[in-house]
């Protein structure tokens, strides 16, 4: 079969991003255009199941580049129905964004060339730019101009460390071959520090993370749902991909990096979310919580090496897999509650009483909760689970404690927002939005559906062993 046959999702993709600006324009009714993207998307995804394995210019397609293209795409197919009716007359040109971000993510996933991969993940970036500046408010434009002026200065790091990998390997293409030739040369763990520090930002770890908190919570709702999941795991395949291919003869720097990372980004964040009176701010102190834990994959196989336990390896990038595929719905279903509350600022007092309002919305909205936490019988529990004891089985048993400590303090934060739900009584207006109301309700469904359904973990262990490209 002809090697074009790789690039059809993306051809297809291409395509169809300028026939929503060229149909919107004229049309300009939002659910039309909500509609054909919503095709466009879930056409690519099944295009993308039927791709055929191979590898040319720069593309590989495999199990796991499959696996995680679907999952990005599937972030964006979230949000493109319930955000239609907070668009405005000119919902092409976010649309359009949307669909050139999930063409951008394909690259991304399938791609294990840093060019490739910088070019594609800096065309999702500036389509975010869009999408959050979307509406003009005050509070998006502000929000938008910290996550661009912090996106430069990510895109600065990571084109100073992708010069100095090159420096050192003689090639842009992430392999465990090459980098075996660049042993103790100083320029490759400039590489390393650059690129830990551009992609750091990107994925939002400590101290790298405050324009998350920001950007999470002036944008809107449905945006917030996207940049907290469908950028973060994107960030987290080029990261898995940089740092334990292309590094895979440094992994002791690495694992002190991540590990050190890792503790940090999740203590912080799960303390920080203590204090909060907001409930988009304590939904994006979580998240980056979330990429505290994210990055434990990172810890346990740089600490093990790619070549020894490789169980343990399989079977900590395989929850991370996992991981992601959970923390769509459960991280993004959180932001869409935020869509019942009639107020931009969403502070406890606003949600209060929710539950006696619409007792299937705060109940859904309670199970994402609790997910995020890791409680059983979620998907977010297992997701831990195995996680956690892919670090045990790495000999990191300490790190696997800290870990489950800072899963125990998030329970906290969660269960005060909680209590607002059903013990206050409401004290502003709700939204009564069906649609919205029901893709809160799919979230929940999809989560517990994921904590008990886990007959998928098995394969995505035979997956895993698909990273080195």
């Amino acid at each position: 079969m002809s090697d074009i046959a790789l690039f059809y999702p993306e051809i297809f993709l291409a395509i169809m991003g300028f026939v929503v600006l060229a149909v919107g324009i004229p049309v300009r009714k939002s659910i039309v255009n909500a509609a054909i993207t919503f095709a466009t998307l879930a056409v690519a995804i099944i295009m993308i199941a039927f791709t055929p394995y191979s590898s040319a210019y720069g593309i590989t397609v495999n199990k796991f580049s499959e696996y995680f293209a679907i999952v990005l795409l599937i972030s964006a197919l979230f949000i493109s129905l319930p955000v239609a009716k907070y668009l405005g007359k000119r919902s092409e040109i976010f649309y359009s964004a949307l669909i050139f971000s999930a063409l951008g993510m394909i690259f991304v996933a399938e791609t294990w060339n840093l060019i490739i991969a910088f070019v594609a993940f800096e065309s999702v970036s500036i389509m975010t730019y869009i999408m959050s500046a979307y509406g003009g408010k005050q509070r998006n434009l502000e929000a938008t101009v910290k996550y661009f002026f912090t996106g430069t200065i990510a895109t600065t790091f990571i084109i100073l460390g992708i010069a100095f990998y090159f420096f050192s390997v003689g090639t842009f293409t992430l392999s465990t071959s090459t980098t075996m030739v660049s042993a103790d040369k100083p320029t490759m763990l400039l590489a390393l520090l650059f690129l830990l520090i551009g992609f750091g930002f990107k994925l939002a770890i400590f101290p790298m993370h405050q324009w998350a908190i920001d950007a999470y919570d002036g944008t809107e709702n449905d945006v917030s749902a996207f940049l907290s999941t469908g950028t973060k795991i994107m960030a987290f395949v080029i990261v898995l991909k940089i740092f334990l291919v292309g590094f895979s003869s440094y992994t002791a720097p690495v694992y002190f990096f991540f590990v050190i990372l890792s503790v940090l980004t999740m203590t912080y964040a799960n303390v920080a979310a203590l204090s909060q009176n907001n409930v988009k701010r304590l939904l994006a102190y979580s998240s980056v919580a979330q990429a505290g834990y994210l990055i434990l994959v990172l810890a346990v196989v740089s600490y093990v090496g790619i070549g020894n336990k490789p169980s343990v390896v399989d079977l900590a990038i395989a929850s991370g897999m996992f991981y992601s595929l959970v923390y769509i719905f459960m991280k993004g279903g959180s932001f869409l509650a935020m869509n019942m509350v009639k107020q931009e600022n969403v502070t406890f007092d606003a949600i209060s009483g929710l539950g006696k309002k619409s007792p299937y919305v705060a109940a859904s909205f309670s199970i994402l909760l609790l997910s995020l936490a890791g409680i059983p019988l979620t998907g977010g529990f297992l997701a831990k689970y195995f996680l956690f004891l892919s670090v045990i089985d790495g000999g990191l048993w300490w790190l696997a404690v800290i870990a489950i400590l800072n899963s125990a303090i998030s329970v906290f934060y969660y269960m005060k927002v909680m209590r607002y739900l059903f013990w206050e009584d409401p004290k502003s207006e709700f939204s009564t939005d069906n649609g919205n109301k029901a893709m809160v309700i799919i979230s929940a469904a999809i989560v517990v559906f994921l904590g008990v359904f886990y007959v998928m973990f098995p394969m995505l262990v035979n997956i895993s062993t698909q990273l080195v490209g």
